[in-house]
């Protein structure tokens, strides 16, 4: 563990409250909606929200890189730290009123995430990681729930027609042996897994800034984050759930 790793941790975590608090202004209120060139919807909330946390970043840490969703990246200079931010994870859902949006929020250095932050601030919900300092959920610690059955696991998808347009087979499957399916939650769900109130959550199609935070969260919980093929790296598709479901759902993609 870095001994830098607990101070950038307050302050991410600072700073994932502050860019929630700004998203909160705009939530439920009457906004323009535009549509991005890879078909996405994108907010003044957004752009603010983001423009917000790389003026922090970028007085408090000169020499750390940024990646971010609407405005790219910003390099590092020479100090292997970069900071990942997906200022509202959601934005269908922000821009229809449903409060399960996020503020996603990480740090690399050399290019692994060493800290993660998902924080919802309408529900006032916030889990967060650092490598080696464990997983926490609202301050206290959390770990993933250690459902075995399939049959028996809640299952979180942030849209299942992506899941069947990508995977129809194993997606169908996966959706038959399910006790329970919900949608709508993008990193709310990964919330909702790392603070052990579902079993399982998948996304066909990721980028970076969705990614970044989830491996520590995920895995200091106790659980196990790879892609669709069972790589554990930042990939471009996300699997999560504890050590004994994890095995079982990535086999139905491997069929």
């Amino acid at each position: 563990m870095s001994p830098e790793l607990p101070r950038l941790l307050d302050y991410a975590l600072a700073l994932a409250r502050e860019a929630g608090t700004h998203t909160a202004r705009h939530f439920g209120k009457p906004i323009e909606v535009e549509t991005k060139s890879d078909l996405s919807p994108v907010t003044v909330a957004d752009r603010e929200t983001e423009e917000l946390c790389r003026r922090r970043i970028a007085g408090d840490w000169p020499d750390h890189g940024i990646l971010g969703e609407e405005f790219g990246t910003v390099p590092d200079r020479g100090s292997g730290f970069q900071w990942v931010i997906d200022p509202i994870d959601g934005t269908k859902s922000f821009i229809s009123g449903l409060p399960l949006y996020t503020v996603l929020l990480a740090l690399l250095k050399d290019g692994k995430p060493i800290l993660g932050i998902i924080h919802q601030p309408i529900l006032d919900e916030t889990v967060w990681a650092g490598v080696g300092l464990g997983a926490y959920y609202n301050g206290s610690p959390t770990w993933l729930r250690q459902q075995a059955d399939l049959s028996k696991a809640w299952l979180m998808c942030t849209d299942p027609t992506h899941l069947l347009h990508e995977y129809p087979s194993a997606g169908l499957e996966l959706f038959n042996s399910e006790s329970i399916i919900r949608s709508w939650g993008d990193g709310y769900c990964y919330l909702l897994v790392a603070s052990g109130r579902a079993d399982i959550m998948n996304d066909p199609r990721m980028n970076l800034w969705d990614l970044a935070c989830l491996k520590p969260i995920i895995e200091e919980a106790g659980g196990i984050f790879s892609d669709l093929e069972g790589n554990p790296g930042l990939g471009s598709s996300c699997l999560v759930a504890n050590p004994s479901l994890h095995p079982t759902v990535l086999r139905l993609f491997r069929k």
